[in-house]
């Protein structure tokens, strides 16, 4: 796989803010001025057709979740955290990441992801999610990483085994999404494979 050449940036030190750097991309602490670019793809049917959000998603949602991401430091065991991806060239917020610490393990998370549909197609989620790995393999030194996705959205899949994660599991029809009954992958990934992969 290609590496982003850059290792990422964070502190754990009371008030520091999560940082991490790629390439191209800055993965962050949201902040107030994400919020109009968060609320356009957050309200694209093609974004969200796969995504747990319904649209239209309003203003006050998406200043709820700001609030509520922008002050959080680092991930905290039993709570999602989700970061900013911010393009370095033109400093566009053009997606999020999100991350939940097992509540019952401490070294396991689930991932998620998102980009702004004008940004598919280019590497950006396969560059993030390779910087957010990174962190949390090797600063955070977690054991194992999952992400779900369904059957369908073949970008989310394909993204995921490019970054070498292994389907574990192919649950049919298994969850009532949107009124409908939707299939879902599961992937997962080791720390060991991680660092294998990485060379």
């Amino acid at each position: 796989m290609e590496q982003s050449g850059s290792r990422a940036i964070t502190s754990q030190r009371p008030g520091s803010r999560v940082l991490l750097n790629t390439s191209r991309l800055i993965i962050r602490n949201f902040k107030d001025s994400d919020l109009e670019s968060f609320l356009s793809y957050r309200n694209d049917p093609e974004v969200a057709k796969y995504q747990g959000w319904h649209t239209p998603y309003v203003r006050e949602q998406g200043l709820k979740l700001i609030e509520e991401m922008s002050d959080l430091h680092a991930p905290k065991q039993g709570h999602w955290l989700q970061l900013a991806i911010e393009l370095k060239e033109t400093v566009e917020m053009i997606g999020d990441l999100g991350c939940f610490i097992n509540s019952d393990d401490a070294r396991q998370a689930v991932i998620g992801f998102t980009i702004a549909s004008n940004h598919w197609r280019k590497g950006y989620a396969v560059e993030a999610i390779s910087g957010l790995l990174e962190f949390l393999f090797d600063d955070l030194d977690l054991h194992r990483v999952v992400a779900d996705c369904d059957v369908e959205n073949s970008g989310s899949w394909q993204t995921l085994e490019k970054l070498g994660f292994r389907r574990e599991a192919y649950y049919v029809e298994s969850l009532f999404f949107k009124g409908a009954y939707a299939s879902e992958y599961h992937y997962g990934m080791l720390q060991r494979e991680w660092r294998a992969r990485k060379g």
